[in-house]
């Protein structure tokens, strides 16, 4: 009888245990296929595919977990509010607790965290701050729910800015984020073609606004979404010399384009502007990104004439009522500037100044402030501000020690890009609790990981020999023979 110490482990970096188990994998599916077709039960298919596919997901979450589940996780974010799970969230927190709990495993299993960055004391400050606000605050039902999705996705944050990383995980995940907004982009694309009379709730024929089956999702938030992918797909195009990549960023850069002109979101609209000026003039290819993006821009309002509507609406209206939301919400902080409404407040304190306010443009009651900047200094006041404030401009120290020979640099060139843009779009809309504002801020954190290991790689030492010696000329080695003693005679 064999012991249990005689049956060999898996080896799991081999190449033909991997491939027995992928055939293993796509046989099951295979077999459930099958069996689905000709019974049409797909419920037998959908469990077989799972417990086929779990052990093969398990190994590759146990190696890979910026690949799996953190690229899943990453690739579904644009579609966060249409994955919600009755009773436990969205899909999307599910998949981010699940992320954390591998990357940790996986920081464990590589004995080595990285040094905090700055950014992280100074969110973590800024969340303590937060949490102390609900002993204040004027709606704590509210607070309270902003706080758990703050603490979640600062936790997160504090994970990936700690937890060790290599450059190819990282360009994984920059490929996971790209990968989602065009994914994203074709999904609005399409429920756009599929129904091309749909209305806002303002009544703007040709906008697109998601809802499928009371699940929705805000145009302009869809194309917030996009941004990071656009300044990833944009460096790529210009700094890449593989022709491949090229024309692969190329072909999701007009797509994702295609995504933001169906959205009609003016705050995207301005904020990609910025990220086109930012890239192409860092670019390698200046000229040619200036001769290409300009006619893009140029053409573009030709293309999809909407914009002009919306950009006129946006002067007569007041941006939808945004100056009069703006001037409620400042004449809220001034009641409250120190310490403001606390967490969660912001609608309440909106409420409680509405009729002190004239309003240019009636938006109504009960209306968030429109403008990340305000509402963070309505619900935390001024200290609040100041350490939001600290936190996401000491974001741009992670690109310290990246220089321009650097195989980081295009990537230091994308999120400086894509920080930049949604800031400006933080100036129309409240963006501090959505989770693709926090990825971006977390894979610059990455960012920093790598680009330190890089730094402390050591270098090749350079040992410098002696040179060999020169042969001696032909007279002095002739005289060297004829001074040679002659050889003593064999004794006989």
């Amino acid at each position: 009888m064999l012991g249990a110490a005689s049956v060999p482990r898996p080896d799991f970096t081999d190449r033909r245990t991997r491939l027995a188990l992928g055939i293993t994998v796509i046989g099951a599916l295979a077999a459930g296929l099958i069996y689905a077709v000709g019974t049409g039960d797909w419920r037998l298919t959908a469990y077989v595919s799972a417990v086929a596919i779990a052990p093969a997901l398990l190994v590759l979450a146990l190696k890979r977990s910026y690949l799996f589940p953190y690229g899943i996780y990453v690739a579904l974010i644009p579609f966060d509010n249409m994955l919600k799970i009755a009773g436990s969230g969205t899909l999307t927190k599910m998949l981010g607790i699940l992320s954390t709990a591998f990357i940790v495993i996986y920081a464990f299993r590589r004995k080595g965290l990285n040094a905090p960055p700055l950014s992280l004391y100074l969110w973590l400050t800024y969340l303590a701050w937060l949490l102390l606000s609900l002993l204040w605050s004027a709606d704590v039902a509210n607070g309270i729910l902003d706080a758990q999705v703050t603490v979640s996705l600062i936790g997160m944050f504090a994970v990936l800015a700690v937890a060790p990383v290599d450059e190819r995980d990282l360009r994984a995940i920059c490929a996971c984020i790209v990968l989602g907004g065009v994914a994203s982009s074709f999904y609005g694309i399409y429920l756009l073609h599929d129904a091309p009379t749909i209305e806002t709730i303002g009544g703007q024929a040709g906008r697109l606004m998601i809802n499928v089956d009371n699940r929705t999702i805000d145009a302009n938030h869809f194309a917030n979404a996009m941004l990071t992918p656009i300044a990833l797909a944009m460096v790529a195009m210009l700094n890449s010399r593989k022709l491949r990549t090229i024309l692969g960023a190329l072909f999701a850069l007009i797509v994702l384009l295609a995504g933001e002109a169906v959205a009609l979101s003016r705050e995207a609209m301005l904020a990609c502007i910025v990220i086109v000026a930012i890239t192409v003039f860092f670019s390698r290819r200046r000229a040619l990104g200036i001769a290409l993006f300009g006619g893009m821009i140029a053409l573009v309002p030709l293309l999809v004439p909407a914009i002009f509507s919306r950009i006129t609406d946006a002067l007569a209206t007041g941006g939808a009522g945004r100056t009069s939301i703006w001037e409620t919400g400042w004449t809220a902080f001034k009641l409250h500037p120190v310490i403001g409404w606390g967490a969660g407040g912001a609608i309440e304190a909106y409420d409680r100044t509405y009729l002190k306010v004239f309003q240019a443009y009636n938006a109504g009651w009960s209306r968030p402030p429109h403008n990340t900047p305000l509402q963070v200094m309505v619900e935390l006041g001024v200290i609040g501000f100041v350490l939001f404030g600290a936190a996401f401009i000491a974001t741009f120290r992670h690109f310290r020690g990246i220089p321009r020979t650097s195989s980081l640099y295009d990537l230091k060139i994308a999120f400086t890009a894509a920080l930049i843009g949604l800031a400006v779009c933080s100036l129309f809309i409240g963006l501090e609790t959505y989770k693709y504002v926090w990825v971006a801020l977390a894979t610059t954190a990455q960012l920093r990981t790598v680009a330190r290991s890089q730094q402390r790689r050591p270098q090749p030492a350079i040992v410098y020999e002696p040179p060999p010696a020169a042969p001696a000329p032909a007279r002095s080695r002739a005289r060297a023979r004829r001074d040679r003693p002659p050889l003593s005679a064999p004794a006989s």
